[in-house]
């Protein structure tokens, strides 16, 4: 009977998240500058989302030109003649020069595509970049992980693997290394804390190349702010200190390319151009000590605890135990902040994280962490 009982409440829950899943409506919003000879793969991408196969009604997608020189509107425009299940909304602005950044466009983009959408209850806003390519389930993975229950979804982002061949063999082994040492990172810190919202497996990546957002949370917290670089972080970490749920699901998927000239300082051009220039200069592969990645896991899941501690004695021992004062858990008011607004402001993320460990001696050493925690997590 129990077993029964079970089965039901599954079935009337895949249910509800199917209703959820159609009653919901994405809007794309993509800053793009001087892209004209990548936003045709970018235009196609979508065209081929699955979302759009069994449905009578276009995509939106709205497409920021940020100070562009070259004919991307020109290109943008026959792509939307080929491709009519898109609607295309081409903004064409030229920003002041201390304003010119993917940071302004992207949040132009996503406004836009915010107040296209009259229900902000229904509505899903998803970004990607200009030079990427969403895989054709793309919109599907991120609103079913919405209707899960997800409020903001960080994508899974691959290189594209002809462009990474021409790099080198050097080049491939390190990327190769870097992400199998970022996944036995993520292992770790799912083991040791855990979160419901977001379970293994999953990844680690949430930037600008592939997020989705309910419009509501968008709101909730006064959008992406217009920052010239980072600007995908910073509205990450503002929706987690909101105490909203991320989501690293592992089926959403957007290819980018490889190119070592890019747009943003900073970001994934200037660290491909990096790993090329460490290869040729026969520089060891290091990392971020894998202590250091158990700290901040360790760290995040004391400071969860916080949420059921009792009492000015129990947040002063807790408080004593992270090396911090009973007032820095409290906002200037006095008020206790929450586990979520701790841990941006106490344990964060740390894109910039010393590399110390050559790569080989870090995997192994994280491998043996996983199998002891992971005992240990058994044991209990």
């Amino acid at each position: 009977m129990r077993e029964m009982q079970q089965g039901s409440h599954r079935l009337l829950q895949h249910s509800s998240q199917q209703a959820i899943f159609n009653a919901l409506h994405p809007v794309v919003a993509i800053p793009a500058r001087n892209e004209a000879e990548r936003v045709p793969r970018l235009v196609a991408a979508l065209a081929a989302q699955s979302w759009l196969a069994d449905r009578r009604r276009s995509l939106d997608v709205v497409i920021v030109l940020n100070n562009c020189s070259d004919t991307s509107a020109d290109v943008l425009a026959a792509a939307g003649r080929l491709h009519p299940q898109i609607c295309l909304h081409v903004l064409v602005v030229e920003f002041p020069s201390l304003q010119a950044n993917a940071g302004t466009a992207r949040r132009l983009a996503l406004e836009t595509a915010r107040y296209r959408a009259a229900d902000p209850d229904r509505t899903v806003l998803l970004t990607t970049d200009a030079d990427g390519a969403p895989h054709p389930d793309w919109i599907d993975a991120n609103l079913r992980s919405i209707a899960a229950g997800a409020d903001l979804v960080g994508g899974l982002i691959v290189g594209d693997k002809a462009e990474e061949a021409l790099l080198g063999d050097g080049f491939r082994r390190r990327a190769q290394r870097h992400a199998a040492y970022a996944g036995l990172c993520d292992r770790l810190t799912a083991t040791l804390d855990p979160l419901p919202h977001d379970p293994w497996p999953r990844h680690h990546d949430h930037t600008g190349a592939s997020l989705a957002v309910r419009a509501d949370v968008y709101d909730a917290v006064g959008g992406l702010p217009a920052l010239p670089q980072r600007e995908d972080l910073a509205f990450v970490s503002r929706v987690r200190a909101a105490g909203f749920r991320l989501r690293h699901d592992p089926d959403v998927v957007v290819t980018v390319s490889a190119r070592t000239f890019g747009r943003a300082r900073g970001g994934m051009a200037d660290c491909l151009k990096s790993w090329i220039a460490a290869e040729a200069a026969g520089r060891p592969h290091l990392v971020e000590a894998p202590k250091r990645v158990r700290q901040r896991a360790l760290r995040r899941r004391l400071l969860r605890s916080l949420a059921e501690a009792k009492g000015k004695r129990e947040i002063a021992a807790l408080a004593d135990r992270l090396a911090l004062r009973p007032a820095d858990l409290h906002d200037d008011g006095g008020w206790l902040l929450t586990p979520e607004a701790l841990i941006e402001r106490h344990a964060p993320d740390e894109p910039d994280a010393p590399a110390t460990v050559p790569v080989e001696a870090a995997m192994a050493t994280m491998a043996r962490l996983i199998d002891e925690t992971t005992v240990a997590a058994h044991a209990a």
